[in-house]
């Protein structure tokens, strides 16, 4: 489980000898929190440095984006004891969120057998408001099919 800005580790892309041969790639987003506030993610690969002001170019490693829609606090994490750790720590209602990015993997692809993924979240509204207090999740993979 994550909050803010997420860098994953390196992830090996198994698209075989032939690295543009490959019908679609997708970057999937799994266990995404969807219990707070709705938020943009954009997706950027091997660009462990982007962050709310960095261009959506494939040049700085921009794959594309997916869109949450919160549904705002969980009534049992209002709490009037600020001692108790707050429930909302956990993530309640997991969703997933498919990107297609079969270019930005084909690229990432031709530099190298590895890609980091990197999620900034963005309120929506707002291209320079960090949304990370709303943003949790599991992890990500890469799928070339």
């Amino acid at each position: 489980m994550h909050s803010g800005k997420f860098t994953s580790p390196p992830i090996p892309l198994n698209v075989g000898s032939n690295k543009d041969s490959f019908h679609r790639a997708d970057i999937e987003v799994y266990g995404i929190d969807q219990s707070g506030a709705s938020f943009e993610g954009r997706v950027f690969l091997n660009n462990p440095d982007a962050n709310l002001s960095t261009p959506l170019s494939p040049e700085h490693g921009y794959a594309g984006s997916f869109h949450v829609y919160g549904y705002g606090i969980w009534p049992a994490d209002v709490t009037e004891n600020p001692a108790k750790p707050a429930a909302s720590q956990a993530i309640r209602a997991p969703i997933t969120k498919t990107v297609i990015a079969t270019e930005a993997v084909r690229r990432a692809a031709a530099k190298g057998k590895e890609a980091r993924v990197t999620v900034v979240p963005v309120f929506p509204g707002n291209p320079l408001r960090d949304a990370g207090d709303a943003f949790k999740l599991e992890g990500v993979r890469i799928i070339v099919h």
